[in-house]
């Protein structure tokens, strides 16, 4: 059963969960981070929460919107910060979970299960301005407004790993990958994981997601999975949760999946490839490509281009949200390091794929597979949006290695720059408010901390003896 097939009118999708004997709903979204926060409740529970008008949602201590990446760090706002940031003064009250039903989906790799996802609201109703999926939602407003619905598609790489998260965690995470070797694009390995490959798909089917394509990568252990494009809202909820599920899915084969931008200094880097377009809203006729006009790019591309471009630096901690996502951004590691774009380039920032109007789309080539899937959309639509409202034109196409050309524009190379220049970046708080640039950046800067505070291994071994 696909998504697509579980009924979204309140008595037709009761009536579907009961005939498929559905006992458990997990209902959330995601948090800053990207990981699902959510509560395991009965099918009885959920659909007495939609029945009653007066019950905003599922609550949720708003503190699970400030907590670190170990769960039990808390970030406190800045004195005087005067926008939305959960704090102990005020108690960390409940957030609710609004659920939508239109997002169900079958996770059959659990027993008689669902997930929904939804929005996170306050009492009165009002979205959380901070959650990452409303940041999303408001971006795709916007460009309803204009009469344009937004497509994307994503390309995710990650490493599958030996051992589990309960065999790994006791030992520090030692790093073995699930083959010794890299098998990029050989199907030798794609058929010797065909079993493996096919339960995940089976599952992931199942749970409404298409998987075009998977193959080896460049790292040992290492695949990419590429997801079929979809209304924006749609593309983001479906990499959640894969993203989410094939962490589940490993961990059921005592395996583990990773996200990591880069696991080990030896290995490759996982990449988030983030393809785009934009489609009319009233006769769903795509917009992007114009038969006439250089690399066949319509107006509105070119513009959407130009913002994405502009934008690039500003947001580049939403493209890159963790330490370890800038040591993956160097020449010749498939990632975007320019603000640079170019035809079917690979070295560029952005690249421009696609030889028909249905095809015409652009690939951003900047963000790490540690992505947030919502922030990671709504940052490139905020960009191109801006270029469209602005019509900022773009530079002309980069035509050679761009990792090689010291004339480019190069992106921040930490992730305190970035976060840095996301604070003060007018744009990006004219885009997503100040109460989401605001939350971010203490996060962020919490995480910075944690950090800087820290002993790494390689402290250990270069100082030990030395000093």
């Amino acid at each position: 059963m696909s998504a697509t097939s579980i009924p979204a009118e309140r008595d037709e999708f009761e009536k579907w969960c009961k005939d498929h004997e559905i006992r458990t709903v997990i209902a959330g979204s995601a948090d800053t981070n990207g990981t699902w926060i959510a509560k395991h409740v009965s099918l009885s529970e959920l659909m007495s929460l939609v029945d009653s008008p007066s019950r905003p949602g599922i609550g949720f201590s708003d503190v699970f919107l400030v907590c670190l990446r170990h769960g039990w760090d808390v970030v406190e706002p800045t004195p005087g910060l005067g926008t939305y940031f959960p704090n102990k003064e005020s108690g960390f009250p409940d957030v609710f979970f609004r659920p939508d039903l239109s997002t169900a989906r079958m996770l059959s790799w659990r027993d008689r299960t669902i997930g929904v996802n939804g929005s996170f609201v306050f009492p009165d109703g009002s979205e959380v301005p901070v959650a990452p999926r409303s940041v999303l939602a408001a971006q795709i407003e916007k460009a309803a407004g204009r009469n344009l619905e937004p497509r994307f598609a994503t390309e995710f790489e990650f490493y599958l790993l030996n051992g589990s998260t309960d065999t790994l965690f006791p030992q520090n995470y030692p790093l073995e990958a699930d083959w010794p070797r890299p098998n990029v694009y050989q199907a030798f390995r794609t058929c010797v994981d065909g079993e493996r490959l096919a339960r995940w798909e089976e599952h992931f089917g199942n749970a409404g997601i298409e998987m075009e394509a998977i193959h080896p990568e460049n790292g040992p252990g290492q695949y990419e999975l590429v997801i079929r494009y979809r209304e924006a809202m749609r593309a983001a909820d479906d990499a959640f949760i894969f993203k989410n599920g094939l962490k589940q899915l490993a961990k059921i084969d005592e395996k583990m999946a990773t996200f990591i931008a880069v696991p080990r200094s030896d290995w490759p880097g996982s990449s988030c490839h983030v393809h785009q377009s934009l489609w009319s809203a009233d006769n769903g006729e795509p917009l992007f490509h114009a038969a006439d006009e250089p690399h066949h790019l319509s107006a509105t591309a070119r513009h959407y281009l130009g913002g994405m471009l502009a934008t690039m630096k500003e947001f580049t901690a939403l493209y890159r949200p963790t330490i370890n996502a800038y040591k993956r951004a160097r020449a010749y590691s498939w990632a975007g390091t320019t603000v640079s774009w170019g035809v079917d380039n690979r070295s560029t920032g952005v690249r421009l794929i696609g030889e028909d109007p249905g095809s015409c789309r652009f690939e951003h080539r900047v963000g790490g597979a540690d992505v947030n899937p919502y922030l990671v959309m709504a940052a490139c639509l905020a960009g191109g949006l801006y270029g469209i409202e602005n019509e900022i034109e773009p530079p002309e196409a980069f035509g050679g290695d761009a990792y090689a050309d010291d004339s480019l524009e190069v992106l921040p190379a930490s992730l305190e720059e970035a976060i840095n220049l996301f604070h003060d970046s007018r744009i990006a708080r004219q885009c997503f408010g100040d109460d989401f640039v605001n939350h971010y950046t203490l996060m962020k800067r919490g995480e910075l901390s944690e950090f800087a505070s820290a002993v790494t291994d390689w402290e250990v071994s270069t100082y030990i003896e030395t000093a």
